[in-house]
């Protein structure tokens, strides 16, 4: 029989710990009858054994293709676990037997495997099934002094519970935090080491491109001074020039990664005159319906902004081209950064009217490369990064009727 669950998960040491728990039995009640008390119920205990390792069995066949299991289903175990222990110590002494300190165990599994309601659940499950043996005690325990002892170990027992379940539960919801920052960390990293390569490369790229470019324009011009009115003389400079800012940005860039260099700020209306302009040249058949906030505001002038935040224009026009749709709205508020009431956030929100994002890719996107014919993981993928490098966040979404939402928010400066 295949089984699929790892020894490590919840449900294989659950299992496990049953299966060395349903061996211990055995031998200690056969040690009892074969050297200390002959007078044992033996077949109602070993009818009780059986019962439980039937239900292991059947539980090791339930779940042989399953990885993981629902809270539940880990609950329906640990109750079985219960009713087993107490069914059998009822049959030992009951609440003076030593083993009944075993109805904690399932209470400290539950606290680590379960959520916090069903570890109350199990929690009352044990004290229950506690106070159910104290009452089947033999008579001859039920003396003053052994009723008093007897009656210090359920108050023991319930002040037990109490503290190794909360003791417990907040331990492991302190390790699922820290793995989840951990988690969370390691992603981060992922992303960093893959715009670490991107921004190699496109280094390695714009240094090699430098000589050729720079080449091309001293022939411009002596092409232009030739033939200055030949229509592909005329229609080379633009490209030619766009190369050129782009190298001069790069360069700028390049300055900002120098010790002690400095960053100014920049008005908001000349952002967005840059954006706007950029968006015209490249996509002119676009239209643009803003809302811009009436007060003015400054924002960082790292020149990687413009880049990172025309991607998403770029992109958002790019999609309305899909559908046939020529206008984008833009929204641009200035509200107190929730984490801070001292400082100011701007938040630009981008959006379409094309197929919107894939939802399997929905999650990925901007976080890691992509595969997309029309690149739109890498140019989100940087301009994330870009966003992340200047403290602010980027956050897409489908609209709720059509195309997608690009909501950037960054500190005011």
């Amino acid at each position: 029989m295949l089984i699929n669950f790892s020894p490590n998960s919840a449900l294989g040491q659950l299992l496990l710990l049953r299966s060395i728990a349903i061996l211990l039995q055995l031998v200690l009640v056969l040690i009892s009858l074969w050297f200390l008390d002959k007078n044992l119920p033996e077949q109602p205990i070993f009818t009780v054994i059986a019962l439980e390792s039937v239900f292991q069995l059947a539980s090791i066949y339930a779940y042989r293709k399953a990885s993981e299991v629902s809270p539940g289903a880990m609950v329906m175990q640990l109750v079985a676990d219960i009713l087993f222990l107490t069914v059998l110590l009822s049959f030992l002494g009951g609440a003076s037997n030593a083993f009944v300190s075993l109805l904690l165990l399932p209470c400290i599994i539950a606290a680590v495997t379960v959520p916090p309601r069903f570890v109350v659940f199990i929690s009352a499950a044990a004290l229950v099934a506690y106070g159910y043996l104290y009452t089947v005690v033999p008579m001859h325990h039920h003396g003053m002094h052994m009723g008093q002892h007897l009656l210090g170990m359920l108050v023991n027992f319930v002040f037990m519970v109490i503290v190794i379940v909360t003791v417990v539960t907040f331990l492991a919801s302190r390790i699922q935090q820290r793995e989840l920052a951990l988690a969370k960390s390691r992603e981060k990293q992922l992303q960093q080491e893959q715009v670490l390569a991107l921004g190699s490369a496109a280094a390695q790229v714009t240094h090699q491109l430098a000589t050729p470019i720079a080449h091309l324009s001293l022939l411009f011009e002596e092409l232009n001074e030739d033939f200055p009115q030949h229509p592909a003389v005329k229609e080379m400079q633009a490209p030619l020039a766009q190369c050129k800012t782009q190298l001069d940005g790069f360069r700028a860039q390049t300055e900002l990664l120098k010790p002690h260099a400095q960053v100014h700020s920049q008005g908001f209306e000349t952002l967005w005159q840059q954006l706007h302009e950029l968006l015209t040249l490249q996509f002119p058949e676009q239209s643009i319906s803003c809302q811009l906030p009436p007060e003015s505001f400054s924002v960082n002038g790292d020149p990687m902004l413009i880049p990172a935040l025309f991607n998403l224009f770029a992109n958002a026009a790019k999609a309305n081209e899909k559908s046939s749709a020529s206008n984008l709205e833009v929204n641009v508020t200035v509200a107190e950064d929730t984490t801070s009431t001292t400082r100011l956030c701007w938040s630009l929100s981008i959006r379409d009217f094309g197929p919107g994002i894939e939802m399997d890719k929905l999650a990925l996107i901007g976080k890691s490369v992509v595969d997309s014919s029309s690149g739109l993981g890498m140019a989100l993928l940087l301009s994330h990064a870009t966003i992340e490098r200047l403290g602010g966040t980027l956050h897409l979404s489908n609209h709720q009727t059509q195309g997608a939402v690009s909501v950037v928010t960054l500190p005011v400066v």
